[in-house]
């Protein structure tokens, strides 16, 4: 597919006299809904000062009981500037029921920012390109396990429900049951370059600095109600120490960095999918606003991470040319200040459906540990 872009007026900054960079209005973007079903979202003063609790080790203890205490070893990290802690190397993971079609990922090719090139992409039943699927079944095929840990990242099978030995052994085929998750990490390991924070057995580099996601997909209807979809991202640290066990990520707010992009919850309306961020700084999200779960067909969104501008976006798109193979600035800015709504670190706008039920399934119990 392919979209056009409109150039978009800047008289009234070059009459003042300042300087401005030339910004596109792209025309892909969805209907604009800026409250309650949204078609926008974004997160501004990203940022954070202070620390996280960063694993330096994980003692795997002695089969058949974990005789390690404490077995996650942990030391703060600090952290400012501009998208701190989402500035850090980045994962996204998928929870089914879902059709994964595409997913493409770019990334500013330099300091100034103005060309942005695509550094990842896939489509489903094709090979991908410095893109690998994982999930956190180590142990057997790939990875490992510990009595203390569990079970570390393993490489995907291509039907998202195993390991296999090796990286994309098999084709993935972009459908995930309502049992299974993936995430994605891009071909580097941590091996071949050391990664940030501790990491086990299959372990891999995210995104790091800026990043722009885009991936379509659909979340068809389940017959069990409390298998609910959802997509979101996390620090990569989390992923190569322990998922759902030792990590930086912790409980609540605080930790290394969580941004359900649209997330489902069983208990609630399982037609609206939330957003919520958590970090340092704290938690916010969409609270009563929602973006509509895309049951009866194919939709195409964007998560924008922007260390210049210190925000992320989330929108939707009517859709998007995977074979394009960079994007500039100007596109880039069209995205970060088209109509959306607006969730500040620094307001009390909106905040978290912290009230809403949470089931042991939901993309929630990835937050159990400290």
């Amino acid at each position: 597919m392919h979209f056009a872009l409109t150039i978009f007026s800047a008289t009234a900054a070059l009459l003042s006299g300042s300087r401005v960079r030339a910004q596109l209005t792209p025309n892909n973007l969805a209907a604009t809904s800026t409250s309650g079903a949204l078609s926008a979202l974004k997160y501004t003063n990203v940022g954070s000062t202070g620390s996280y609790n960063q694993v330096s080790d994980i003692i795997p203890g002695e089969f058949p009981t974990c005789n390690a205490n404490p077995f996650c070893v942990t030391k703060p990290k600090q952290i400012s500037g501009n998208l701190a802690p989402f500035d850090d190397e980045i994962t996204i993971a998928f929870r089914g029921p879902m059709n994964v079609y595409n997913i493409a990922v770019y990334q500013p090719t330099n300091s100034s920012s103005a060309t942005w090139k695509r550094v990842s992409s896939w489509a489903a039943n094709e090979e991908p390109t410095n893109l690998v699927f994982m999930n956190n079944m180590g142990g057997g095929a790939s990875g490992e396990w510990s009595i203390c840990a569990g079970a570390s990242q393993s490489y995907a099978s291509g039907d998202w429900t195993s390991a296999v030995s090796s990286a994309n052994k098999e084709l993935a085929k972009g459908s995930l049951d309502g049992d299974h998750e993936v995430n994605i990490m891009t071909a580097e390991t941590c091996e071949s370059r050391a990664c940030d924070g501790f990491s086990r057995g299959t372990a891999n580099h995210g995104w790091p600095g800026s990043k722009f996601f885009v991936f379509t997909f659909d979340m068809p209807a389940s017959s069990d109600a409390s298998k609910v979809p959802a997509v979101w991202a996390l620090n990569a640290q989390v992923v190569r120490a322990a998922q759902y066990g030792c990590n930086c990520r912790g409980v609540g707010t605080g930790g290394c960095g969580e941004l359900d992009i649209l997330e489902t919850i069983a208990g609630a309306d399982v037609d609206q999918a939330i957003s919520e961020i958590y970090s340092p700084s704290g938690a916010t999200g969409s609270g009563k606003s929602y973006f509509a779960r895309p049951k009866d067909g194919r939709a195409t969104y964007g998560a924008l991470f922007d260390v210049q501008t210190n925000s992320i976006a989330i929108q939707r798109y009517t859709e998007w040319d995977y074979e394009q193979g960079a994007i500039t600035r100007s596109v880039v800015d069209g995205y970060l200040n088209a109509p959306a709504m607006t969730v500040s670190f620094g307001g009390s706008a909106n905040g978290r459906r912290a009230e809403m039920p949470r089931s042991v399934m939901s993309a929630h119990r990835r937050r159990r540990w400290h």
